[in-house]
Order: structure tokens, then sequence, then C-alpha cells
């Protein structure tokens, strides 16, 4: 594998490793900012990089083509980018489920060989993803926090009938109340504003 790095013309600066066919690249590369094509940038790279190599002892170095990959190379899927497109799919996954923009993950695919379409695509496939996810354990959170609320209410309905009111019993059913209400509140905010939700999350 050779690291290549490249500057588009925009100022994004962004780098990837390959494997070379016949000194150029395997398939197309774009810009994760801007979405301009990269592959001649990254073609002339490969050859700077290259050439000393590939190059016969005593033997003027043969500066490799920096035009369009042969006919070989043009058999790759383009969809499939540079790995599997199955592979950058699920690192994708991951990326959302641990907080990653889609704006971020848009990148992420650009990178790995998508065109900027269809990164965009499947990094918003994956948030909405996300989203239900969110929304479903926002589900879970108000039906327990309900349910934890109701403690301190049937508390003080029991101590009322006995006539008498434990302190230190009292007060932790008021705790188990506020959290119950502070689990409600976060579920409401997860249900209806996914986006909300920061960080990691998991299927509760």
């Amino acid at each position: 594998m050779i690291p290549v790095k490249i500057q588009c013309d925009c100022g994004q600066r962004y780098a990837f490793d390959i494997e070379p066919v016949n000194g150029i690249m395997p398939g197309p590369v774009a810009c994760p900012s801007c979405g301009t094509n990269g592959t001649a940038a990254a073609n002339e790279y490969l050859s700077k990089i290259l050439a000393p190599v590939t190059a016969a002892p005593d033997v003027e170095p043969v500066h490799l083509a920096t035009g369009p990959p042969t006919a070989t190379v043009a058999k790759v899927d383009s969809r499939r980018g540079l790995v599997d497109l199955d592979k950058a799919e699920k690192e994708a996954r991951a990326k959302i489920m641990w907080g990653d923009s889609v704006e971020q993950v848009t990148a992420f695919l650009t990178i790995k060989g998508l065109n900027r379409s269809e990164a965009m695509e499947l990094a918003y496939k994956l948030f909405q993803e996300r989203a239900a996810i969110v929304r479903s354990n926002g589900i879970k959170k108000i039906i327990a926090g309900v349910a934890l609320v109701c403690v301190p209410i049937v508390a003080y309905s029991l101590f009322h009938a006995a006539g008498r009111f434990p302190i230190r019993i009292s007060m932790i059913c008021y705790g188990i109340g506020i959290y119950g209400a502070y689990m409600f509140i976060t579920g409401i905010m997860a249900v209806v504003a996914p986006k909300s939700e920061q960080g990691a999350i998991a299927k509760e």
C-alpha cells in the first residue's frame, strides 16, 4: 500500500492508502470538501513516488502516464471505490452511531471512492437509522420515566394512609421521582428531536 497525499484547488487536503495498478490509481477519487475529481492529481503524485523505484539502473527514469486508466482499470466499479462498498458502509455506520455528523461521514465515504452524491445519500440513510434508534430509546425512557414519577405519589398515599412519613424513605422516593422526571423529559427530546442526542448510541 502506498500513502497518497493531495491538496485540492479549494485548499482541502486529504490522504489515503492505495495499491497502484500499473503505476496509477485503481479507481477515481474526489475531494471530500468540494467533490472535485482528484484522480489526475493522485496519478501525478504516484508517478513522482514510483518513477525512481521503477527506473532501470543507469537509465533515465521513466515517467508514468497520468492520463485516464487503462481498459483493465476501467473495469473497477466506481461505486466500490478504493475499498469494498460493504466495508465502507459498515465503517460509516459505526461513525454515525458514535456521533459523527452527516457531513463528516460524507467526507469519509468520498475519500473511500464514492462520488459526492452517492456518499451524501448513504450518509443520510445511515443517519435515519440512527434517528430511528434514538426515537426508540426515547420511547423507552418516557415509559420508564412515567413509572418512576409514580413512585413518590404512591409512597405519599401509603404514608398518608398509615399516618406517618418516614423521612429517609420519603427522600429516596422523591429522588426516584425526580430522576423519573428527568428520564421523561430526555425521552420526549429524543422522540421529537433525535438530532439533539449527541455522542455514541446503542439499542437499549
